[in-house]
């Protein structure tokens, strides 16, 4: 019989996020839900029992308040609960949680284990790899399709450009994305009827080990404060207009008044010529991604412009490392952007990808070589195998970081946004290398030294058995739109759109205005269009010179993707919705009415662009 646990995390409502700045912690005091990804991973364990007549056990780590989370689940229909309930627990960061629950979840006690994506008080996404790592088991992230045939498993997860089949063979740990289930609803008997079901609590002494791993004192990542942050409000001027000609109008002269409508060249730091000599423990390693057409990412190219800053700051070698197969073609271009040396992985390359392959054969040069710190992108793959070397080294993982900053003694500060954006934690690690993934798209991209010339390595190391295996890749974007991470012209896409359709005619515009489609995360999880396009704290940020939103409603988990938008224009019928105190520009009325008059608007004014350089 199919044995599954899941594990939840009860999380403060974003919107009731509530701060010790003293302590430097949540105050746990206000209402608390099960973390909305959770929920689909107990709806999964829940289908699966009803399709292979599964035994299900539910474990949760937290206070005595968190026992309500384990009662819900309960009522759903899962059999079983788990209370890792102690204060030596009190404080614990991802790897202290999860050797916590790998502690008690043991290799060999589940052929499944099935966490949530990300929880979102923090989205760092960071357990469940780390978790499988201790545990020595396969994993699929962000999965959002399941098939088992027998002992053997087969999943979508979810990419950056689409999605990637996968297959692996149990036991194996699954994180789970929006679209894998349904949350199952219950109802208030049900819930009641939980109450009387018994909970196994596991206190720390339980778990056989030295409690000092576990709480601040296992934790390698700690938070130096907290800075909590308002939304930034701006005056938003409203356009007032009678018919579609005014409007379009209004538009383009206001647009035009605000330089919204001219590519302005921003001003951009030179990567340093010179090159750096390698220092043990002062070198700085970016991992290096690239896409499915085998070009390097801009998320690459962020991080290696921040890098070469970091550097000449350090004062050893900022390090390109990833496959040969995948990089070894973009020697210049990556010296371009500040890489003194290119340490490539031998082997078949991205094809054979494996997370825990990548974090075997990573762990044996971090070891050797000593880096001062490593950085990942905080894209789908990044996520995958970099929380698996922290875990497999024991070391600290900044998730999801949106800066990076470097405090006296040259330690590494990465800044972590959390709780919709409404606070920032400077994140300190007390292992060595540091690490931290980094959100695209929040660092500038530097002005490349064409010149630049890295030395090249390929590095052999020990074989390792993949446990699981890339069956097929897939995009899902649009190739007829303007890539978001170099669009000019954005227009976003919210709920207030009302349906596919809406967001088939919007697509459309962006394909005929040349612009970036973006969408909020409602939009995505609804199907509407593809997750890759979603703006906001789970999803991208973005930074064009004009952002069209359309139907949104201006959350402050979509608002913080789009903090370094120049101009925003807000299409909404509701004056007080809140995406006017971030919008410039304001238009009160039904988007399929304004449709024409912004179409006609952004038309004319690349038309008078387009005739002006040819003159």
């Amino acid at each position: 019989m199919l044995k599954i646990a899941v594990c939840i995390k009860q999380i403060p409502q974003v919107e009731d996020a509530n701060f010790d700045p003293v302590a430097k912690t949540l105050r746990r005091d206000g209402p608390a839900v099960i973390s909305s990804f959770d929920l689909r991973a107990i709806a999964l364990a829940l289908d699966l029992k009803e399709r292979h007549a599964a035994v299900t056990t539910v474990v949760t780590m937290g206070p005595p308040q968190a026992r309500s989370a384990l009662y819900e689940a309960l009522a759903a229909g899962i059999d079983h609960a788990v209370h890792l309930e102690d204060r030596a627990f009190a404080g614990s960061d991802t790897l202290a949680t999860a050797r916590a629950l790998a502690l008690w979840l043991k290799p060999g006690r589940f052929d499944l284990v099935l966490t949530g994506k990300y929880s979102l008080d923090a989205e760092t996404g960071q357990v469940g790899p780390e978790l499988a790592e201790l545990l020595g088991i396969a994993q699929v992230t962000g999965l959002r399709k399941l098939r088992l045939e027998g002992r053997r498993l087969v999943a979508e997860r979810e990419s950056d450009e689409g999605f990637e089949e996968v297959e692996c063979e149990l036991p194996a740990l699954l994180t789970c994305a929006e679209r894998v289930a349904a949350p199952r609803r219950t109802t208030p008997q049900q819930r009641e009827a939980a109450k009387a079901k018994p909970v196994a609590v596991v206190r720390a002494a339980d778990l056989g080990t030295d409690p000092s791993l576990f709480g601040f004192a296992g934790s390698p990542t700690s938070v130096h404060e907290v800075r909590l942050l308002e939304s930034p409000k701006v005056k938003c001027e409203f356009l007032e207009f009678a018919n579609r000609q005014q409007l379009a109008r209004r538009l383009v002269e206001a647009l035009a008044a605000r330089g919204a409508l001219e590519p302005v060249a921003a001003p951009r730091r030179s990567i340093n010529p010179a090159l750096r000599s390698a220092q043990p423990a002062h070198d700085l390693w970016v991992a290096c991604e690239t896409d499915l057409r085998g070009a390097v990412t801009r998320a690459t190219l962020e991080l290696l412009s921040k890098g070469d800053e970091l550097a000449a700051a350090l004062g050893g070698a900022l390090v390109a490392f990833g496959f040969a197969a995948e990089l070894g073609r973009h020697a210049e271009l990556l010296a371009a952007y500040g890489a003194d040396r290119l340490l490539l992985l031998d082997g078949a390359g991205p094809a054979s990808y494996s997370p825990d392959l990548v974090a075997a054969a990573a762990a044996e040069l971090v070891a050797e070589r000593r880096p001062w710190g490593l950085l990942l992108c905080a894209s789908e793959r990044g996520r995958d195998w970099g929380p698996r070397l922290a875990a497999r080294l024991g070391l600290g993982l900044t998730g999801d970081a949106a800066g990076l900053e470097l405090d006296g003694p040259d330690r590494l500060v990465a800044l972590k946004p959390a709780f919709g954006g409404n606070i920032v934690a400077p994140i300190h690690s007390r292992s060595y290398p540091q690490m931290a993934t980094v959100r695209p798209g929040v660092l500038e991209i530097a002005r490349p030294a064409v010149s630049r010339r890295a030395a090249v390595e390929v590095a052999s190391v020990a074989p390792h058995r993949a446990l699981s295996r890339v069956l097929r890749a897939q995009a899902e974007l649009d190739p007829s739109l303007t890539p978001l991470a170099a669009a000019q012209i954005v227009l976003g896409i919210g709920m207030g759109v009302g349906g596919p359709e809406g967001a088939a005619r919007l697509a459309a515009l962006a394909g005929r205005v040349k612009a970036g489609l973006a969408a909020t995360r409602r939009v995505t999880d609804a199907g509407w269009i593809a997750r890759q396009a979603q703006v906001g704290l789970t999803g991208k940020a973005i930074a064009p010179r004009l952002y069209i939103a359309f139907g949104i409603r201006g959350a402050p988990n979509h608002t913080v993707g789009i903090k370094r938008v120049s101009t925003v224009v807000a299409v909404n019928v509701d004056r007080d919705a809140p995406i006017f105190e971030r919008a410039d520009l304001g238009i009160v009325a039904d988007w399929q009415e304004t449709l024409p008059a912004v179409e006609q608007a952004l038309l004319s004014a690349a038309a008078t662009r387009d005739a002006a350089g040819a003159t």
